[in-house]
């Protein structure tokens, strides 16, 4: 069995962008977040570590593009690709799937006698 990523074109996509948060980044920076600082506020749960790593990633792979303004201080901006704009009816399909509750998934938690609350008065 081959085991190269273009034995299946989802495979290659997940290395592309299967991550946690780059389908979250592309997002944001094709919505004009382009800054770290921004993105980072603008992103619950992420970490300048982490940010760091996947924007690099990301402009490794030519998905976005960095550049660096002469200015004091230096100030970056990150914009989408040619190949990232590519790539954007993926995250677009996302957007909208996540925007239409009959389609996500309901977790319900198993009910145990351990988790009812018992009365405080009574």
């Amino acid at each position: 069995m081959n085991k190269s990523p273009d034995s299946c074109p989802v495979t290659l996509c997940m290395e592309e962008i299967g991550s946690k948060w780059k389908p979250i980044l592309l997002f944001k920076v094709s919505q004009g977040i382009n800054r770290f600082s921004i993105l980072l506020k603008s992103i619950e749960g992420i970490n300048k570590q982490m940010l760091s790593k996947q924007l690099k990633e990301l402009e490794r792979s030519q998905i976005l593009e960095r550049k660096t303004f002469a200015e004091i201080p230096p100030r970056v901006e990150y914009s989408i690709t040619a190949k990232g704009k590519s790539l954007m009816p993926v995250v677009q399909a996302m957007k909208k799937w996540g925007q239409n509750p009959a389609e996500k998934p309901t977790v319900k938690k198993p009910e145990s006698k351990g988790d009812q609350q018992l009365p405080l008065f009574g």
